[in-house]
């Protein structure tokens, strides 16, 4: 008698732990078509820009493209796919019949060059003649540039002949204001008083000006964990400011922050460009959207200023969730807008 309550025991766990294992199972399937890009539709990208071969992929939608978007990198050595977190990215916008170009940084990948030794404008050539390159391969429909933080000081320099639409994500107007909201975000949330906050900014800053004073390679003391290269490309870029830009721009654009970045201040970016580029064109749009992160992922749990910075189960987490880790909304926003600028209705 006990041995067959033992087996019908046995065989209730043995059902419930398939049963666990099919959902999993299942879970991660219904998550595949927001990460990985092998099974999308692709072929080489390459171009030339400031005397460099820059190499990247053209990915196609399964149906016509009604719109395509190059990618504009943030900070930092990045690949075609930023390390495959643009995947989920790609993803939606490839559903919605957007053809989407990314290239490796310069000396990154399969490209040719330094991305330090670039400048911002530097980078916007690049940002140029990826769009020329693309016009060709795609005639007929809106191409246009999706930039992510950094691209805020390169992609207000596109005109008219240069793209049709700009959406950015993340921007920041000056390079130096937003080192300070960055260093300072940094330092509170280490539990600092408000005094020693204010303190330790002034120390920064005090470091900075020395450390940047001079066209020379500071010494390895003032450097600290900085590299040479490392220094030159914010010596170069330190002075940095998209005011004039933005008000000199005649290209529509879609200008978005997420309300709990810890890079970017979004209210104060925002309304900078509310005030410079809001009225240049009726299709601007400026939102700053609630409980998003630096790149419109959910606040919670996704809200560091480095991914780096994710524990490993966070990692886990954003692989499983895929674009269902952005914050509800802002991949439709920025799809359904690009959608407008070539003239297609939303059906609601």
């Amino acid at each position: 008698m006990h041995k067959v309550i033992r087996t019908k025991r046995n065989r209730g766990w043995l059902i419930s732990v398939v049963c666990l294992a099919t959902v999993i199972v299942f879970f991660v399937l219904s998550r595949l078509d927001t990460y990985g890009l092998d099974r999308r539709v692709s072929e080489p990208f390459t171009f030339e820009a400031n005397g460099l071969l820059l190499a990247g992929t053209l990915w196609l939608p399964d149906q016509t493209a009604t719109a395509a978007v190059v990618l504009v990198h943030g900070d930092g050595p990045q690949d075609r796919t930023s390390q495959q977190g643009y995947d989920p990215l790609i993803n939606a916008l490839l559903d919605a019949g957007i053809a989407v170009v990314s290239w490796d940084k310069p000396g990154i990948g399969d490209s040719q060059g330094n991305w330090l030794n670039q400048s911002m404008s530097d980078r916007s050539v690049n940002v140029r003649s990826a769009i020329s390159t693309l016009r060709s391969q795609l005639q007929g429909i809106p191409v246009g540039v999706l930039g992510f933080s950094q691209a805020g000081w390169v992609v207000p320099r596109l005109r008219p002949n240069g793209a049709d639409f700009i959406v950015l994500v993340g921007g920041a107007v000056s390079w130096q204001r937003q080192g300070d909201y960055y260093t300072r975000q940094r330092l509170q949330r280490t539990g600092m008083s408000a005094a020693d906050v204010e303190r330790a900014m002034a120390e920064i800053a005090a470091a900075d000006e020395r450390l940047f004073a001079s066209s020379q390679v500071p010494s390895a003391t003032l450097l600290g964990d900085m590299s040479p290269e490392r220094w030159a490309f914010v010596r170069r870029n330190l002075h940095e400011d998209a005011t004039q830009d933005l008000k000199e721009l005649e290209v529509p654009v879609l200008a978005l922050w997420g309300a709990d970045d810890l890079n970017v201040n979004p209210e104060v970016n925002a309304d900078i460009y509310r005030k410079t580029v809001g009225g240049n064109h009726p299709a601007n749009r400026i939102e700053v959207i609630p409980d998003a992160s630096h790149g419109l992922l959910r606040a919670v749990p996704y809200n560091t200023q480095l991914t780096s910075e994710w524990p490993w189960l966070t990692m886990l987490r954003f692989l499983m969730e895929g674009r269902h880790a952005y914050a509800p909304g802002a991949l439709e926003t920025i799809t359904e807008w690009v959608h407008a600028r070539a003239g297609i209705t939303e059906a609601r």
